[in-house]
């Protein structure tokens, strides 16, 4: 549909929303408070935002492979037949987004969620589902099965141990593996110990099950890294991948002061370890590389690359000698003789491409770009498309996108990456990366300074790291700027004439604990390459957009504070609560438009403190993120409603 909407057509469209919020004629006070003109509100539902398949976990149970989706609802798990060579079983996990840790006892499979932290059964046979544990985290990361049929569950953000045992449905909460710590990223248990890595200061606890005592193993020269993140055990070894240096730790079971380090070059994460005798295998991120060693080693041999770029977060053998991986786009069997590599067909259907939470938006010219898991998903702007949506597949999220010059400009999660994509293309290409070195892992904002032809890009760091930083790219090269913003992240960007604005973040990586309390704002001059100044214009902790409408520089906080303040004193001029969370803003003359998640609204900017004014209520939002709308600059804004793309025409 177009044009303006009728009432009845808007309460239809909306759902359960106020009165207030559907009036086709919303009245919009003008900047300083003076009478303004009003505008018809006409919003379209242009369907799924972003659809995709995205697998977190899985494990082979008998003659079948086990799948767990997560970050697209509804949740389910699959198995993948061996014999049959296709999906023959799915069962529904509710009330949880997705879904990390996975491993099985016979043939039931036991399943950790996130958001919140649960743990459920599933019979593998009749397709019951149960939920056993509550784990009172916001994730359960890990799964793992001993010997004797327990299941042992690792947490975030308590960094806790749970035990489960089957037989008699009792649970027992073993406590935090490190109390100064967050994450228990990953785990393997024997009859006596149940081993952790631990994160985001890497570590590694041995945790004795029959006295309840805890021994941090971690040789001396990993202390330093994010994470023991990945672990396995082949036979008396343990053997664990190490973030963000893709390095294999040995450890000897029987003696933990016996252990060896091997190297891996040019990679950054251990993400799949499994073994067949004395020969373990592992896969990297980002490269999708598989290697293999021998124990005794003291390096690691290249097998090859199954999937560029791939992420094979589970990996073991088949039968027939076969490796078989779960992706995050699905499954592979790699044959290590011939180094072929065969895609699992995953159509099902009950195991479709799903709507996902979007994580960015980006307008370009007729269509929409949605930033996603595994790439992005184009779709057209109009409520008759001009094309049908398509996907454009690469490794990583798109956390901001800036559209310039006939190209979407994208700052790309993990390891900092700068992307692009021509307008009408289907292939994105990385053009560069933040240099390792500066120890940043995720873009926060990205934008493009359209006087110098520079790119923009700010970025947190690592796990467990501090010091955020202001990036920019010449076009020839990335120049990094960390810790530009004391004992913050730079979190928002906005160009001026001779610099650029940084929002801060009083969060640094995942895992760190604040120092600071309110969230700062400093300009960047280009000149002097160096801070010019640095205020805190809110209480907020974090400044999540800025915007420049003439000399007003207006921001906004997660906590759902919009402030503006006059870029050349200093001023701030006025501060108002614009809803329940900030989010992402656009800009139409001298008009400023934002999501809270519900609602859609607008202020004018002036100097005067103005009237908010909310164009649409109800819309129930699901980001994975800060809420987004973009605009085309004229009269038409796009934002979503759940987890579809709708347009909104001010007419």
């Amino acid at each position: 549909m177009s044009g303006n909407l009728s009432r009845r057509a808007l309460l239809a469209g909306l759902g359960a929303v106020t009165a207030a919020a559907v009036s086709p004629r919303a009245a919009l006070a003008a900047p300083d408070g003076e009478p303004g003109e009003t505008f018809d509100v006409a919003i379209t539902d242009l369907g799924a935002a972003s659809r995709v398949l995205n697998f977190g976990n899985g494990v082979r149970v008998g003659n079948e492979i086990w799948f767990a989706t997560r970050q697209i609802l509804p949740t389910r798990v699959a198995a993948y037949d061996l014999t049959q060579r296709r999906i023959t079983k799915t069962a529904l996990i509710p009330g949880v987004p997705g879904l990390w840790g996975i491993d099985a006892v016979g043939t039931d499979l036991f399943v950790s969620s996130y958001s919140p932290g649960l743990l459920f059964k599933v019979d593998t046979v009749t397709l019951e589902v149960t939920r056993v544990l509550d784990l009172k985290e916001e994730v359960g990361w890990t799964v793992k099965a001993s010997p004797d049929g327990r299941v042992f569950v690792g947490t975030y953000p308590s960094a806790k141990l749970w035990e489960y045992d089957p037989a008699t449905d009792r649970a027992t909460d073993h406590g935090r593996m490190d109390p100064d710590d967050t994450y228990v990223r990953d785990l393997v248990a024997t009859d006596t110990t149940v081993y952790c890595g631990i994160g985001s200061h890497a570590g590694l606890v041995a945790y004795d099950r029959a006295t309840g005592t805890r021994a941090d193993i971690l040789p001396a020269e990993l202390r330093d890294r994010t994470f023991g993140a990945v672990c396995h055990l082949a036979g008396d070894h343990l053997v664990v991948g190490i973030s963000p240096t893709a390095e294999i730790l040995v450890v000897d079971t029987r003696d933990h002061s016996r252990h060896q380090i091997l190297k891996t070059p040019n990679d950054s994460f251990v993400v799949g370890i499994t073994s067949r005798g004395d020969e373990i295998f592992y896969t990297t991120r980002p490269s999708g590389s598989l290697y293999r060693f021998r124990l005794g080693d003291t390096a690691p041999t290249l097998v090859g690359v199954p999937i560029a770029e791939a992420s094979n977060v589970r990996i073991g053998f088949l039968d027939d000698g076969r490796l078989w991986a779960v992706q995050t786009a699905g499954g592979i069997f790699y044959d290590l003789d011939t180094r072929t590599t065969e895609a699992l067909d995953m159509s099902s259907p009950d195991l479709a491409p799903t709507p996902e939470r979007p994580m960015s938006l980006c307008h370009a010219g007729d269509r929409i770009v949605v930033g996603g898991t595994l790439g992005v998903q184009v779709v057209s702007t109009e409520a008759t498309a001009a094309f049908d949506t398509f996907r454009v597949p690469f490794g990583g999220e798109a956390k901001d996108m800036e559209t310039y010059g006939g190209v979407v400009h994208m700052g790309v999660y993990t390891l900092a990456r700068y992307l692009t994509l021509p307008v009408d293309g289907r292939a994105a290409t990385e053009v560069a990366r933040v240099d390792a070195g500066q120890e940043q892992t995720r873009p926060t904002s990205l934008t493009v300074d359209r006087r110098r032809g520079l790119v923009l890009m700010s970025t947190e760091p690592d796990y467990g790291r501090w010091e955020g930083a202001l990036n920019i790219y010449d076009g020839q090269r990335i120049r990094s700027w960390r810790g530009i913003l004391p004992d913050q992240t730079v979190q928002s960007l906005c160009p001026d004439p001779h610099g650029v604005f940084l929002g801060g973040s009083i969060r640094n990586g995942y895992g760190t604990t604040p120092t600071t309390s309110r969230a700062r704002l400093g300009y960047f001059e280009y000149g002097s390459e160096r801070l010019a100044w640095l205020v805190e214009p809110t209480s907020g902790g974090v400044i999540v957009d800025l915007k420049l409408i003439g000399r007003v520089l207006v921001g906004v906080t997660s906590e759902g504070e919009l402030f503006a303040l006059d870029s050349r004193t200093r001023e701030v001029l006025w501060r108002i609560d614009v809803g329940a969370a900030g989010g992402k803003l656009a800009v139409i003359d001298d008009r400023v438009f934002g999501v809270d998640g519900t609602r859609l609204w607008t202020v004018p900017v002036g100097r005067r403190q103005p009237t908010l004014t909310v164009l649409a209520d109800g819309l129930n939002q699901s980001w994975f993120g800060a809420p987004e709308v973009v605009t085309d600059g004229v009269r038409a804004l796009f934002t979503t409603r759940g987890t579809n793309l709708i347009r909104v025409d001010l007419s």
